[in-house]
This record gives C-alpha cells, sequence and structure tokens, in this order.
C-alpha cells in the first residue's frame, strides 16, 4: 500500500450519510489534488470490502455508524493493515469516543464541520508520515568493528535522531538529495563514531530515507556512568567540527532494552520533525514538550487570510509580500518549527490557488517542489526568508496575471455593453470596485488606449454604421442615438477621428 511512482495517494472515506461522504470526497481532493478518493463506503463491513479491493494508503471514517462503526472499523484495520492510516471524522457529540480511539493506532481525528485549515494540516502529516514510512532507497547499515547488537543482560542502548540541515521527505527530490549527498560525504562517520565510544563498545549508524539523516545506536551498561546527553554532547562537537549546516540530535534520556530500540527511533523521528527549528543547531530531548505554538500558527494563519483577501481586492503585489514577509519573520524571530513555517508557507500556496482559481496543475506542483526544495536547503534565517520570498513572489505574479486576465475579459464586457452611457473609468471602477489607479493602468495595457478614446473610438464605429445604414436619419438623432448631447461636438469628435464631418462621411459612400 504505496503511494504511486508520483507521490498519488488513494483513499476511502466511510459516512453513513451519502450526501456528506460525498462533500468530503469533494473537500479531499480540491485541498490536495494527489489525494484520490477512490471509493465511498456507508458502514465499516462495507468498508473492509472496498479496502480489500482498493488497497488504499489512508481511510477516512466517521464513528457513529450502522452495522458496523467507526472505532470496530479502526480495530479491524490496525490488526489486518498495520501500515495504513486511519483518520476519524468526528462530530462534537463522538468527541470523547474519537480520543479513545487513539489506543487503536488511530493517525488523527477531525471535528465536524470540517475545516480546510484542519483538513490541510492532516493531509500534510499524511503525505510526511507516507514519505518515511515508503522509502524506496535500501538503508545502508555501518557497523563497529565489536558488533553484537542483541538481547544482553544488564545492556541497554542510547538511540539518536541526527539530522544534517533541514528535514525534507521526498527521496526522489534530486536537488535536495544532491545538494546534501555533496556535503555530508565528506563526514568520515565510522572514525568520528569510535572517538565517541569507549573501546570495544559497539554501536551501529543508519541510514534514513533520505541522506541527510541518521539513526545511530550505542550500546551501554545499565551499572556505567555513561549518559545519553554526554554521548550527545561528543556526537554534535564533532559533527560541528565537519560541517557548517545546523545539527540537530534527537535523543532520549533513558537507556532502553534492545527489543525497545525500534519503538523509541519511531518517536525520536516524530519528535525531531515536531521540534526541529530551521539554521539552529539543536539537542532535542524527545520527552521534554516543545512550547505549544498553536496559538501563533493561528493568529498567523488569520493574518495571511486577511491579507491574501486585502491582495486580491487591490491586486497590490509589493504590499501583499511586504506583509507575507512581516509574518514570516514574526514566526522566525519566535523560533517556528519547520514543520509550521512548512504548514504556513503550504497554507499561502493554497490560499492563493484557491483565491485564484485558475492556477494550473503543472504550475501548482513545480511551485510546491520549489517551496519544499528552498525551506530544505535554507541553511540560516536570511536564506530561509530570502527563498520563501521568492517562491511567493513568482507564484503572485502567476496568480496576479490570470487575476488581471479575469478583470480584463469582465472589465471589456461592461464597457462594450454600457459604452453609450458611461461617463467615465471613476463609474466603471465604482461598479467593480477597483481601485481606479489600478484599473486605468490595467486598462490602457489591454487595450492599447485610455478608457475615454476607447469609448469615443466605440461611439465614432457606432455613427458610422448609422450614418452609411440609415441615409434618412436626420445629424441631430444619429448624435443622439451615439450618446452625444451636443451635435456641434460630436461633429467635431467625428471629424478628428475620421478627417471628416459626418455629412462628408455619409455622402462617401
Amino acid at each position: 500500500m504505496k503511494p504511486d511512482a508520483k507521490g498519488n495517494i488513494k483513499a476511502i472515506v466511510v459516512e453513513d450519510e451519502l450526501k456528506i461522504g460525498t462533500y468530503i470526497k469533494h473537500k479531499i481532493e480540491y485541498l490536495d489534488p494527489s489525494v484520490t478518493v477512490a471509493a465511498l463506503a456507508e458502514n465499516g463491513k462495507q468498508a473492509l470490502n472496498l479496502i480489500e479491493e482498493h488497497q488504499p494508503q489512508v481511510v477516512f471514517t466517521d464513528i457513529s455508524m450502522p452495522v458496523m462503526d467507526g472505532l470496530e472499523l479502526s480495530r479491524i484495520i490496525k490488526n489486518t493493515y498495520p501500515g495504513m492510516i486511519v483518520v476519524i471524522i468526528s462530530g462534537y457529540s463522538d468527541f470523547s469516543y474519537a480520543q479513545k480511539a487513539i489506543k487503536y493506532g488511530i493517525f488523527n481525528y477531525i471535528l465536524k464541520p470540517l475545516e480546510d485549515e484542519k483538513l490541510l494540516d492532516v493531509l500534510f502529516d499524511i503525505k510526511k508520515s507516507l514519505a518515511y514510512t515508503n522509502a524506496k532507497q535500501e538503508r545502508q547499515v555501518l557497523y563497529s568493528d565489536a558488533y553484537m547488537f542483541q538481547y544482553t543482560q544488564g545492556v541497554q542502548y542510547a538511540i539518536f535522531s541526527v539530522c544534517i540541515g533541514n528535514l525534507f521527505y521526498d527521496i526522489e527530490d534530486p536537488v535536495l538529495t544532491e545538494y546534501y549527498r555533496e556535503i555530508l560525504q565528506e563526514i568520515p562517520w565510522r572514525k568520528l563514531l569510535e572517538e565517541v565510544c569507549g573501546d570495544g563498545q559497539n554501536w551501529y549508524l543508519a541510514d534514513e530515507q533520505v541522506v541527510n539523516q541518521k539513526i545511530v545506536g550505542i550500546q551501554v551498561r545499565v551499572d556505567g556512568e555513561e549518559e545519553t546527553g554526554n554521548l550527545a554532547k561528543r556526537l554534535m562537537s564533532l559533527l560541528e567540527l565537519r560541517t557548517s549546516l545546523a545539527i540537530h540530535i534527537c535523543l532520549s534520556e533513558q537507556f532502553v532494552p534492545y527489543e525497545d530500540v525500534w519503538n523509541l527511533t519511531k518517536r525520536l523521528r516524530h519528535s525531531m520533525q515536531q521540534k526541529l527549528v530551521i539554521g539552529e543547531t539543536q539537542t532535542l530531548i524527545a520527552e521534554k514538550e516543545k512550547d505549544d505554538d498553536q496559538g501563533i500558527l493561528d493568529i498567523v494563519k488569520m493574518k495571511l487570510s486577511s491579507y491574501i483577501k486585502n491582495y486580491f481586492l487591490h491586486t497590490d503585489l509589493k504590499n501583499f509580500t511586504d506583509e507575507i514577509q512581516i509574518v514570516l519573520r514574526y514566526m522566525i524571530q519566535n523560533r517556528a518549527t519547520q514543520e509550521n513555517i512548512e504548514k504556513v508557507s503550504l497554507y499561502v500556496l493554497k490560499l492563493l490557488e484557491l483565491s485564484s482559481q485558475d492556477c494550473e496543475a503543472a504550475f501548482q506542483e513545480d511551485i510546491q517542489i520549489r517551496q519544499q526544495q528552498c525551506i530544505g536547503m535554507a541553511a540560516t534565517e536570511e536564506e530561509l526568508m530570502d527563498n520563501l520570498m521568492g517562491c511567493f513572489q513568482k507564484i503572485g505574479r502567476y496568480v496576479e496575471e490570470l487575476y488581471e486576465k479575469k478583470i480584463e475579459t469582465r472589465v471589456l464586457e461592461y464597457v462594450d455593453s454600457n459604452f453609450l452611457t458611461l461617463e467615465g473609468l471613476e463609474q466603471v471602477a465604482d461598479v467593480f470596485g477597483y481601485n481606479y489607479t489600478y484599473l486605468s493602468r490595467l486598462f490602457k495595457k489591454m487595450s492599447g488606449v485610455s478608457l475615454n478614446k476607447y469609448i469615443t473610438e466605440k461611439k465614432i464605429t457606432l455613427s458610422k454604421q448609422m450614418l452609411h445604414e440609415h441615409p434618412d436619419m436626420v445629424l441631430e438623432e444619429v448624435c443622439e442615438l451615439c450618446g452625444y448631447n451636443d451635435c456641434r461636438y460630436f461633429s467635431r469628435v467625428f471629424k478628428a477621428q475620421t478627417g471628416c464631418t459626418p455629412s462628408e462621411y455619409r455622402v462617401m459612400k
């Protein structure tokens, strides 16, 4: 049950009300085109049949359902398909049940009614999780000369998750892979670990799915004086001599027996994802919670939503990018984690896409790849800022062009339909709610002339047609029908446009 070659994810939605299930399907696929809902089920029993048929990576399920509820379905899935991700979609009345579902290994739960921001966050976490669990490269393991990792009385293990630089999850990203491969190939891991450990001490080094992340295991005696913090400190000091990139080491304060090594490894990996701060060398303790910055994240998203709405109202790219820069700098100054910066960046991109509603799929995919790369390669806060702003400016210009094309079509259609009664650009600006200066610039860009000149040309074209088609119509009537109240003024304008008077033009043909 792995994503396909392009990273597309297959899901199933389980909901006893078909309309709601269909709504959830459309919302998931709309927010993340890489997720396809292959089937809808109305209860847990039906879902199990569809799971066997479609082999999805993710199941979104309601709790209260006939025949088989969501909790029982989750229990069976975890026993039968341990690698499958289950997300509970719960109403407020089922909230306590959703919390209990954690014991069944539930990945996450979302409260109804579904909020775009929350669903985006969950989809983001799903993709990260699948990126780790569905590695396509074989891990390479380096052992100490005295290697003997097995259950031994009185022996336990210190486990460290090490990341050089920033986290990235796509093992098929050639840009990030090559970038870190060139940097890390100079690190002599064997020599380094021999210096960290004592003579004859067992250790191992396992590659993670991407080149810049490693798992280090060191065998220690329970009755010894060694501490995980001291081992991490020695490892960190030696790594700092080998690279200028930020180094992140995540550890547990406790040693673990042989049989618990794998579970601890998963916990360290998860903790690293939640706590890593870009550009900052860190020793992270898995047992210590990072300060909850969900409140900051909510404030930031609210501000971003407001900025983007204002941007589309006034189409002011410079002001938009200035405001985004302020928000990002605020997050960086408050030591926002890479995970939350990624979420905010993705949120900006998604808001821009949803606001324009016309972004091509190829452009969306390209910009998301660029966003991942610019975050993954940032060595400092300033690099991170520069990289992200370059990414946002690119999509801002793209969306601005799309938006301007929409405005052009709407404005031209309105002017062409109402040119006889239009009094000027201010009237058009009021009708559409656009800024006068912006609309003036845009209209001249799309038509090559000012609005007044465009209207004049439309009126004179109409008058020429009427003069030829209605030779008996008096000039005053032609003048009035073409939007002019003064016949002498009409004649002057006509002559300026055509080189002759209306009367002369009438007899020319």
